[in-house]
């Protein structure tokens, strides 16, 4: 997903072919800046704090504390490194809807993994609640970027 969807191999003024990255507008892009996101990234199926670390993305999904604030399937760890989103924690919805049929909402993505199971990751359900499904599924993706 950061690599060969979003396109984080590459920088805002090189995006790698195909990816979302690449389709952003250039104006966007030229004001995009790098951010620090931490992750379990270890996807072995463990709750431990040593499997959470950072890499450096311009596009990124948000994770499970950053959308909730509060750690429901996520490694417990990840939520000492993140903060809720101000927009969330403002009590709006976290349900997304489909680019194409405004009115259908879609289950999306989230960047961490669910600790229990080293098959599954994190999402918003359709409903906007909690949720972690197979990461071979699909979904929707709503990335984040800082400018």
């Amino acid at each position: 997903m950061r690599r060969n969807i979003l396109g984080n191999t590459g920088t805002p003024t090189s995006p790698p072919a195909n990816t979302l990255l690449a389709a952003l507008p250039a104006d966007l892009r030229a004001v995009m800046k790098p951010v620090t996101k931490y992750t379990d990234n270890t996807a072995n199926g463990t709750n431990v704090a040593s499997n959470v670390t950072g890499t450096t993305d311009y596009l990124f999904l948000l994770a499970e504390f950053e959308v909730f604030g509060a750690r429901y399937y996520a490694n417990s760890a990840e939520q000492n490194y993140q903060l809720q989103y101000d927009y969330y924690k403002a009590g709006n919805s976290k349900i997304h809807y489909k680019h194409s049929a405004t009115g259908t909402a879609v289950w999306v993505w989230l960047r961490s993994p669910y600790y229990g199971h080293d098959t599954d990751f994190c999402d918003v359900d359709t409903n906007g609640y909690y949720n972690y499904d197979y990461a071979s599924w699909s979904a929707a993706v709503a990335p984040g970027f800082a400018v």
